[in-house]
């Protein structure tokens, strides 16, 4: 199993789901990936597989819109040298740096293409500890409008620079997310989850209660909970 404890800044870090039904979208993933929940602290849990952190979840507030999303984390040395260069290139920050427990310190943005992004500065394992296995975060996704625009403000903001064919940022020479230029629901980041048979992931993922949002031979299948959160399934190797 591919462990991490280390990653570049401004490399995508973590995930975690806020949802107004926090119990019933924890039985969803877990029928669906397998998952396990222990609590972190009041509201929020880790969800783990096979013991190791693959995520979070947290209950959503009351009073905001009752729906569920996902939102990655990209890696930072220095959280607040990020948060004041994420304002300085047009970026708009949501929850200023906040302390997450003794392990690291976080916030929210949204970037100029107005995508929700948050900043994970980690004090020990800077995120995610098991990846690119079955259940497990196996890629991610941005999807917006100017796939130029949103690698300019990632490229100042961590060096990011887009592939010759425009199909991913790139860092360090490494495709780290797939870009989807679509004008065409709202733009974001999402995960994708490791699947051996993603077509049957997909089977189950609807029959409890999930809907395809996009589907395309030899591309991940991009789903909405049934909160309304957008995730992806895509093919890894069994484990």
């Amino acid at each position: 199993m591919p462990l991490r404890t280390r990653y570049s800044a401004g490399a995508p870090c973590w995930v975690d789901c806020i949802s107004p039904d926090l119990t019933g979208s924890q039985a969803f993933y877990g029928s669906l990936l397998g998952w396990e929940f222990t609590v972190e602290s009041p509201g929020y849990q880790l969800a783990t597989l096979e013991g190791r952190i693959i995520g979070g979840f947290g209950a959503a507030p009351p009073g905001v819109p009752p729906r569920a999303s996902w939102s990655v984390y990209l890696a930072t040395k220095d959280v607040d040298h990020t948060c004041a260069l994420v304002r300085q290139l047009g970026g708009r920050v949501v929850m200023s740096p906040v302390p997450a427990g003794d392990d690291g310190r976080l916030f929210l943005a949204v970037d100029p293409s107005d995508v929700t992004v948050g900043f994970w500065e980690g004090n020990r394992a800077e995120g995610v500890v098991l990846a690119d296995e079955p259940g497990a975060v196996s890629g991610h996704e941005l999807r917006v409008p100017d796939a130029r625009r949103a690698a300019r403000f990632y490229g100042d903001l961590f060096d990011y620079r887009l592939s010759p064919g425009g199909e991913e940022l790139e860092l360090d020479g490494a495709g780290l997310a797939r870009v989807v230029e679509s004008d065409q629901g709202r733009p974001l980041w999402l995960p994708y989850f490791g699947a051996v048979d993603p077509a049957d992931a997909v089977r189950r993922a609807v029959e409890l209660g999930a809907e395809v949002v996009r589907s395309g031979r030899g591309e991940p299948t991009v789903l909405r909970d049934p909160w309304g959160a957008e995730f992806g399934l895509t093919a890894v190797g069994a484990p």
